[in-house]
């Protein structure tokens, strides 16, 4: 890129962090009374004054990945990662409550900016530009207007039910909702972080996109995959053993959560995909689509209760999965067969690790583990997860056993 484009990248930047935050300002005060609740307002202050730092690190960010120095990258993240835990924390501590997680993501943006601002100094705040302005727009606005769309998504449960059945249907949600995204959702996004820039790279070289998307879908299935089906076996000794019995309403809809993202799992990178391939457009109508799904099925919690409307999500994700199946197909030429005969070994190898934690839980309900064996299940459990995955990519000659010979090959060799 430019000196120029990047200073354009940095002016719509600020347009779009700045007039985030003016709207977040205008709307704390309304959504403070809709809700019935003030401390809604301080929480929306604070993310405001967020978007207004947000911008001077986002660009360098950008072109650490388009670079693909993912050392930098990882310090950059580790650091905020720290930092956030810290403050968050320390502001717990001090009495902050509810405000303690926001104080924790403004920290984490200073402290990222920061560090930025150390290792390629000058760039975390240049001059804006008009040059360019247009073409990064075009661009920009379908791409942010589709993450718009996703966060909307993704916001739905808490939006939608807190207000349908309150906040206590919505915690026993966020719980159960919660065990699949403090795993899966973190590996999912620091793949995404790697496979975009990467992604864009070879095909800029040339690269076939279909192949591309079904090698690198390959990979992640193959653990992504197993993990939800574990989890979703293990919703019950893991949610008891971690917050209590107290979440126990929680269990069921951790399990079907859990089974139903397997429907989705094959396009956990499609989004990402098309907006490297600079098919966004084709991303923001998916999306579009997709999420209407889950906000219809979210709204029948007007009439429904909540494990009724947890049964409906599971329409939603394969409406989902269809969608993002059409978009792979009319960007990349990438049907769903052709897909599946390059991942189905990764889908092979669920029931491989899936035998054990089922044969140690359904031994538990048989012979009624009792609170202090919860540990030794989920110890047990994930022990013999990890060897039925591992069998099964020998089993099913994976090629993922090649990188995990690697990595072992290159740790060994430190030593």
């Amino acid at each position: 890129m430019s000196r120029d484009q990047f200073r354009a990248a940095f002016t719509v930047a600020i347009m779009a962090s700045w007039a985030i935050a003016a709207l977040l300002l205008v709307v704390k005060g309304p959504m403070a009374g809709f809700y019935g609740h003030g401390g809604i307002s301080e929480v929306l202050l604070l993310l405001a004054i967020n978007f207004l730092v947000l911008p001077l690190g986002t660009p360098v960010l950008a072109m650490l990945k388009r670079d693909l120095q993912f050392g930098r990258l990882a310090w950059v993240t580790i650091f905020g990662a720290v930092v956030q835990t810290a403050v968050t924390i320390g502001a717990a501590i001090a009495g902050e409550s509810y405000l303690s997680m926001a104080w924790g993501s403004l920290a984490m943006t200073l402290s990222k900016m920061l560090l930025l601002n150390f290792m390629r100094p000058g760039e975390t705040f240049v001059l804006p530009a008009m040059s360019g302005l247009r073409e990064v727009l075009r661009f920009g606005s379908l791409a942010s207007l589709t993450s718009i769309v996703k966060e909307v998504g993704t916001v739905a449960p808490d939006l939608i039910l807190g207000r349908t059945l309150g906040f206590i249907d919505v915690a026993f949600f966020s719980r159960g909702m919660g065990v699949h995204r403090m795993i899966v959702e973190r590996i999912n996004t620091l793949v995404r972080n790697v496979h975009f820039p990467t992604f864009a790279a070879d095909l800029r070289a040339g690269g076939n996109a279909a192949e591309l998307y079904g090698k690198s879908m390959n990979y992640l299935l193959a653990v992504t995959g197993p993990v939800l089906a574990v989890l979703a076996i293990l919703s019950d000794p893991l949610i008891l053993f971690m917050f209590g019995p107290q979440w126990e309403r929680s269990v069921p809809i951790a399990a079907v959560l859990c089974s139903a993202s397997i429907l989705t799992a094959p396009y956990s990178l499609y989004g990402i995909s098309l907006t490297a391939a600079a098919r966004v457009s084709t991303y923001l109508w998916a999306e579009i689509a997709a999420q209407a799904g889950r906000v219809v099925a979210l709204l029948t919690s007007i009439w429904l209760p909540l494990e009724q409307v947890v049964g409906l999500l599971v329409g939603a994700y394969l409406l989902e999965a269809m969608v993002a199946q059409l978009a792979l197909r009319h960007a990349f030429a990438l049907g769903w067969m052709p897909l599946m005969r390059r991942v189905w070994r990764a889908l092979a190898v669920i029931p491989f690790a899936a035998a054990g934690p089922a044969l140690v839980v359904g031994c538990g309900a048989y012979y009624g583990f009792g609170e202090s064996q919860r540990l030794a299940v989920l110890v047990g459990s994930s022990a013999l997860a990890l060897l039925g995955w591992s069998v099964g990519l020998i089993v099913l000659r994976h090629p993922m056993r090649i990188e995990i010979a690697r990595i072992s090959e290159k740790l060994l060799a430190r030593r």
